[in-house]
């Protein structure tokens, strides 16, 4: 028998229900010390303490939807230089070492986790990697705004995935949310079939549509992973998701390298420099950094998202989440100078209020 929780876990963009091992904070002994001190206030009263906790935890998801911004907004950067698959392989680098360097040194657990769910861990990282990789892929190939925007219906997926697989309810409003997100996809897309797009080259707009299906591949992939969490249950504990993640993640990536680049053509970088599929060298400390700061982001963007799910509830979490796509606008706007239109901005608008809409519903029932 599954065991659920009403407890959410996100991964990167978007929030999933997990087990309660999936709260726990990946940087746990003087950060939560730390929170505890701030939050224990109030003179003994402890609604006072909850809210203060409560405020704090929200500091924390917003500064998490921050890092994770910025790991996206590297990403589209590296991208222009660097090959898609070598982007995801320093992503996954870095989250591999951190998670096993903080499991075996601060938890004292064993990093493969149970041998029993080890089947179920492999499928787990496989699932996260490719997601990875196609959601890395759309990055560097559409306006930063519009491929977290559709990446972002990974909700969506997991909640119509969990009714499949683990028997979790999927009421009315998941529907109704469900359908009005296909909706705000395609106006974010802007197919050509339907939308008459004929003043651009053939070749950009299918590059344009695979680089939109690549991000929905990503979305299904991750809600995929988060049905697992989800199955595997508390006996898991959290960082050995990052683990399995990031090292399995890191063989999918690495590995075309090792066999002379033979990449996939849809691979291959997007935008500039990087249209070769063999692995590039940094040639500059910028472009070390660049590569780091992808993984850092991402693996410091779960570390407080994980702290600021302890402390907040679930409903007021969700909100803070969709402040991804905000900073992914801002980003769009002020680096990239990409100005979407009317049609995209209505798409996100319903894409993004879907995803509330559903997180509250969770949480209010």
């Amino acid at each position: 028998m599954v065991r659920t929780t009403a407890n959410p876990i996100q991964t990167g963009i978007g929030v999933a229900p997990a087990s309660a091992s999936e709260t726990a904070p990946l940087l746990p002994t003087r950060l939560t010390q730390a929170l505890g001190s701030v939050t224990s206030g109030g003179g003994g009263d402890p609604l006072v303490g909850a809210r203060r906790r409560e405020l704090v935890g929200l500091g924390l998801m917003t500064i998490s939807a921050l890092g994770f911004s910025l790991m996206s907004l590297l990403v589209k950067i590296a991208g222009a230089t660097f090959p898609t698959l070598e982007v995801v392989l320093a992503r996954s680098v870095w989250q591999l070492a951190l998670g096993v360097l903080i499991i075996t040194t601060v938890f004292k657990k064993n990093p493969l986790g149970p041998p029993a769910l080890r089947p179920w861990l492999l499928l787990r990282g496989t699932t996260g990697a490719l997601g990875l990789a196609c959601y890395f892929y759309g990055l560097t190939h559409l306006p930063l705004a519009d491929a977290t925007v559709i990446f972002f219906t990974g909700p969506v997926f997991t909640a119509i995935l969990a009714h499949f697989a683990l028997h979790e309810r999927f009421t009315h409003v998941d529907r109704v949310a469900a359908t009005l997100s296909m909706v705000g996809i395609v106006l974010v897309a802007k197919p050509s079939f339907l939308f008459g797009v004929s003043h651009l080259p053939d070749d950009i707009l299918f590059g344009r549509l695979l680089a939109v299906l690549a991000c929905l591949a990503g979305a299904v992939l991750s809600a995929m992973g988060y049905v697992i969490v989800r199955k595997v249950g508390r006996d898991v504990h959290y960082l050995v998701h990052v683990i399995y993640f990031g090292g399995i993640s890191t063989l999918v990536s690495g590995l075309p390298f090792v066999l002379n680049g033979s990449l996939l053509p849809f691979l291959g970088s997007g935008g500039g420099g990087g249209s070769s599929s063999k692995f590039i060298w940094p040639r500059t400390t910028e472009e070390y950094l660049l590569l780091s700061g992808v993984g850092l982001a991402a693996f410091f963007g779960q570390a407080l998202l994980n702290n600021g799910l302890q402390l907040s509830r679930a409903g007021p979490a969700t909100l803070m989440r969709n402040l991804d796509v905000v900073f992914a606008f801002v980003f769009g706007v002020t680096i990239f100078h990409e100005i979407p239109d009317a049609m995209s901005i209505l798409g996100s608008v319903i894409i993004v209020t879907c995803t509330i809409g559903m997180g509250l519903n969770k949480w209010l029932n």
